[in-house]
């Protein structure tokens, strides 16, 4: 009778082990399609909110031509999350009927353009190029405060993730691609959520070049000739580089500059953003 019931119960807990062996086989694929859900989508275009307040400005290096490093303050505002991509130029230059200053050369964005690119981000437009884009988004082109607080962060990183270098989180020299990539394919990504602010492609900014207040030296290149250039390209040595590291260019110059876009806040904007908190 005993052995009866020993084997009654040894039945029982085989059905059991089994029955829960094969409810964890099938919810495998089940938790495997959550994770793929999961994983955020990279949308062209969409934007981050950029809260107000202070950031930090520059550096205290005295030889760079971002000192001194400063506090400064600034209202809240939308930057683009991504770099403009080839497909969102196209888009627009169909829709407006814009050849582009480099048009005229015969060298432009154009050349670098196939179909297998459309997610890459637009280069070779001028500083006009990429203000003309902006604005037909009822956007416009972020200011050097604006690009580089989005990209620091409010602790003052000098790289995305932290002030320490760390290998292939960007599309840098170092990563070895030697080219653009499309967007979102690195860690590139600021405190914020902005991605590639380090490498990939250099950005156009609103501000002309000058020195900043407090320098003692004076810039030659100061005056309202030359636009900002942020980032690097991906031929930079990123471990050398720094976010709050700026460059003067023609505003008709035609390298692997690109862009993103970025736009004023409202105070709608602000207090839905507090709500979803």
């Amino acid at each position: 009778m005993m052995g009866k019931k020993v084997l009654m119960v040894l039945a029982a807990l085989i059905l059991m082990y089994g029955l829960i062996a094969c409810g964890k086989k099938e919810a495998e694929p089940q938790e495997e399609a959550v994770a793929e859900q999961e994983a955020p989508a990279i949308v062209p275009g969409e934007m981050v909110l950029i809260p107000e307040g202070e950031f930090i400005l520059g550096t205290n290096d005295k030889e760079s031509n971002a000192y001194p490093e400063q506090k400064i303050k600034l209202p809240a505002y939308w930057i683009d999350k991504y770099e403009v991509t080839n497909t969102e130029f196209l888009e627009f230059s169909i829709k407006n009927s814009y050849a582009g200053e480099g048009a005229k050369e015969g060298h432009d964005w154009r050349l670098f353009f196939t179909s297998e690119k459309g997610m890459f981000p637009v280069v070779y437009i001028t500083w006009n190029d990429a203000d003309a884009y902006c604005k037909a988004q009822g956007k416009r082109l972020p200011t050097e405060e604006e690009w580089e607080k989005a990209a620091r962060g409010t602790e003052g990183f000098i790289y995305p993730w932290g002030n320490e270098w760390q290998d292939g989180m960007s599309n840098t020299y170092e990563s070895g691609p030697g080219k653009a990539v499309a967007i979102g394919e690195f860690n590139d990504v600021s405190p914020f959520g902005v991605h590639d602010m380090l490498g990939n492609v250099q950005e156009w900014t609103a501000s002309w070049y000058s020195s900043y207040k407090g320098n003692p030296k004076r810039d030659p290149k100061s005056g309202q000739t030359l636009r900002v250039v942020r980032g690097l390209a991906s031929r930079y040595r990123g471990k050398m580089g720094h976010l709050y590291d700026r460059s003067a260019q023609q505003p008709n110059a035609l390298y692997d500059f690109g862009c993103r876009c970025a736009k004023d806040a409202t105070p709608e904007d602000v207090a839905q953003a507090a709500q979803a908190r």
